[in-house]
């Protein structure tokens, strides 16, 4: 009950919260919660795939899939922060794209997510990581600009 009269206290006195804020912390939340649940229901054989889709998740191993629960988990963590305007936010946002852009990386080298991925679906990947860099971005600069205490 305190931490949401703080809340409400700092937004009046001067540090109000963007409405792209509102945006990233709407989007980020409902899309890291699908991805947790997706990523479960798919673990545990409640999604029907292609041969060829489940002969490709199969190359994943545990700690692959551990990596993509952190990830999303870190990515909840991060936004959550942004909405409540703190500065580590930017530590954390930025933590979960290094982890994103390197949990990609290797995933591409060692399978081909061509062979069962759309053109469609590589290029929605690649728009999320660039919008995930910009929401990192704008998370520094809300930093630099004093929004983010």
């Amino acid at each position: 009950m305190a931490e949401t009269e703080n809340t409400a206290a700092e937004t009046a006195s001067g540090r109000k919260r963007p409405v792209l804020v509102w945006i990233i912390f709407l989007f980020y939340l409902i899309s890291s919660v699908q991805v947790i649940v997706a990523m479960f229901f798919v673990a545990a054989g409640g999604v029907d795939m292609a041969p060829e889709q489940q002969a490709y998740l199969a190359k994943f191993s545990v700690m692959d899939r551990v990596i993509g629960y952190v990830n999303a988990g870190l990515t909840l963590v991060g936004v959550s922060m942004l909405f409540s305007l703190k500065k580590q936010a930017v530590n954390v946002l930025a933590l979960a794209f290094s982890l994103n852009l390197f949990s990609t990386a290797v995933v591409w080298i060692r399978t081909d997510p061509a062979a069962v991925t759309s053109v469609k679906g590589l290029l929605a990947q690649g728009l999320g990581i660039g919008m995930f860099g910009l929401v990192v971005l704008y998370s520094w600069r809300l930093l630099k600009r004093g929004t983010l205490a």
